[in-house]
């Protein structure tokens, strides 16, 4: 069985409403990182600086998101440049990053500013994946 099936299984092992989802974006760090992304079918991590103009037009389309997907998605973002660690192990070379994660793998990334509608189709593909 590839791996694709067996995270698909043990998605549908777990049933969204035994999931404790969180009602925002999260604030991520070095002690919560691996957790987080380990813990939800799926999590989307933002990948961002303070000093960035593009993180910061990300930010409310983010946290529109977070509105529309409550209970099927889950959100964090990452300052890179307090959590350098983390940022090199995902091989972030441009902001803002986001990396979609189920249950701890990488399933897929995207980069640059992207639009509410972009998002939320790259968040349905993995939500009705999950059906």
């Amino acid at each position: 069985m590839g791996l694709w099936s067996n995270l698909k299984k043990q998605s549908k092992n777990i049933e969204s409403s035994e999931i404790e989802w969180p009602n925002r974006i999260v604030t991520l760090d070095d002690k919560n990182f691996d957790n987080f992304i380990k813990k939800f079918p799926v999590a989307i991590v933002d990948f961002w600086a303070s000093w960035c103009a593009p993180c910061k037009t990300m930010a409310p389309r983010l946290r529109r998101l977070c509105s529309i997907y409550r209970n099927r998605a889950a959100f964090g973002k990452i300052d890179i440049q307090k959590y350098q660690k983390i940022s090199k192990k995902y091989n972030i070379s441009s902001i803002p990053t986001l990396i979609f994660f189920r249950y701890g793998k990488v399933i897929k990334s995207s980069f640059g500013v992207k639009s509410v509608g972009k998002i939320k189709t790259l968040i349905d593909d993995e939500v009705e994946k999950l059906k």
